[in-house]
């Protein structure tokens, strides 16, 4: 199956499960108090399969499964029959109203806790934070930050996954200050904390290799040793032969494939004098790098070689660790409020212009990391799912008009002053309300179109 049908049906499936959790809380407070439940669909436009409950709710699946509703019986209508009042929803004081309200995104929120549960109770397999090459010139180069140490902290909070140190930058990007990094070496004897300059991470951090570009790069596992060399390209002319492990590449030192790699990406068109070993001997072998267009329109060098496939990742690169029903429920909540803060930190650092707006993802986006979740394991499209929903959870309860929290925000008006806002004043704010969300829309495809289709 190709990687994008795959990315597809990944996110119809995570859309559709996600829309019905956030509906069925709204519907299912919405019975607790008595309110009617006029409809309840999964997805918009013509119904694909229709039903009915006892108490006269339509169920529909629809097909487009790119959202769902709920209608509430007194929702929109003004004039209700006096006995059937205490069924309309507009007739329900406002805390009642505020519940319903606030019981979609909250579902899902209770929803990302059960979600990440599971995945604590099955055990978590996470990537060691150990640096592989760290280019001199890079911002971790210049903070002195080494290949082989492992990132044991940032700002003080322990990291014990490249998972737990992308999301402690995150949360400290757009700011205008140095993050202190600790870091131990290889034999774990001592630890030091170095100070690490984030001040441009608001620039390129929708770029999927922003660690990279800071100089944070998982160490590659596999050795320099030549497995194939190509015809007709620099290696094939150089000498070099298929079993030479090179060792250094202009006199620096070359530890595995990616450090090679990258040094000779970022050495287009030049002599680059390599070291390597070959039948027990050092050998001085000359190459000069081609040159050729990166997809993101950028020079890079290249020489035609090879390296073996990497079949398993070594054991001392993974950590596993499983988790007692307590401690992992404990974990799951931690985990859905770091995140649900750190979606509102981004927010705010969009709003007050210290975050690139092209940080803002749209549907093509979370495919193609559903697409990728799904090819990696069940676990990781469970984590996928759970940081999904977390994200639909928080967002729905920003204070603007058309979403829950914009009508929270109406309810809470009415508390205030006794009385609720004037019909013309609610419909003018969804108009705002929808033109904001419409606009951030058109963002959001605007920057998954320029990422994948046109860079």
């Amino acid at each position: 199956m190709s990687q994008l049908l795959v990315s597809i049906i990944a996110f119809l499936v995570a859309i559709s499960i996600l829309v019905a959790v956030h509906e069925f809380g709204h519907f299912w407070v919405a019975r607790r108090f008595g309110i009617k439940v006029l409809r309840f669909s999964i997805g918009f436009g013509w119904p694909l399969f229709r039903w009915y409950d006892k108490l006269g709710t339509e169920f529909l699946i629809s097909a487009i499964p790119l959202g769902g509703y709920v209608s509430l019986y007194g929702e929109k209508e003004e004039n209700i029959p006096p006995e059937e009042r205490q069924m309309a929803m507009n007739h329900k004081p406002v805390w009642v109203r505020m519940l319903v309200l606030a019981a979609g995104p909250s579902f899902n929120l209770l929803f990302a806790v059960l979600i990440y549960w599971a995945v604590f109770l099955l055990g978590t397999t996470v990537l060691v934070p150990i640096l592989g090459d760290v280019p001199k010139d890079s911002i971790a180069g210049l903070a002195g930050l080494k290949s082989g140490q492992e990132i044991i902290a940032v700002e003080g909070k322990p990291t014990l996954s490249w998972e737990e140190v992308a999301l402690r930058l995150l949360s400290e990007m757009g700011e205008e200050k140095t993050v202190q990094i600790t870091v131990q070496d290889k034999e774990h004897s001592r630890s030091e904390t170095k100070s690490l300059d984030i001040s441009h991470l608001s620039e390129g951090i929708s770029d999927p290799n922003w660690l990279e570009a800071l100089g944070l790069t998982m160490v590659d596992p596999v050795p320099a040793l030549i497995h194939k060399i190509l015809p007709d390209y620099p290696a094939a002319k150089s000498g070099l032969r298929v079993g030479d492990r090179i060792l250094s590449a202009n006199h620096q030192t070359i530890q595995s494939r990616g450090a090679i790699i990258n040094y000779v990406q970022s050495h287009p068109d030049q002599e680059i004098q390599l070291s390597v070993l070959r039948d027990g001997q050092k050998l001085s072998i000359a190459c000069r790098s081609g040159e050729k267009q990166s997809e993101d329109g950028k020079k890079i060098g290249f020489i035609g070689i090879e390296f073996p496939v990497l079949k398993e990742i070594p054991k001392e690169l993974i950590r596993t660790q499983y988790y007692g029903i307590g401690e992992a429920l404990s974990k799951a909540v931690k985990r859905t409020v770091d995140y649900s803060v750190l979606t509102l930190e981004v927010l705010k650092k969009m709003v007050m212009g210290k975050v690139s707006l092209n940080n803002v993802s749209g549907p093509i986006s979370i495919a193609k990391y559903a697409g990728e979740s799904v090819t990696v394991g069940f676990k990781h499209f469970l984590d996928f799912l759970g940081l999904i929903s977390v994200s639909l959870g928080v967002l729905n309860l920003l204070p603007i008009p058309v979403l829950d929290g914009g009508h929270i925000l109406y309810c809470v008006i009415e508390l205030l002053t006794g009385r609720p806002l004037p019909q013309r004043v609610q419909t003018a704010g969804l108009w705002i309300g929808g033109f904001i969300l419409i606009g951030f829309m058109f963002l959001a495809f605007y920057n998954d179109i320029t990422r994948y289709f046109l860079n």
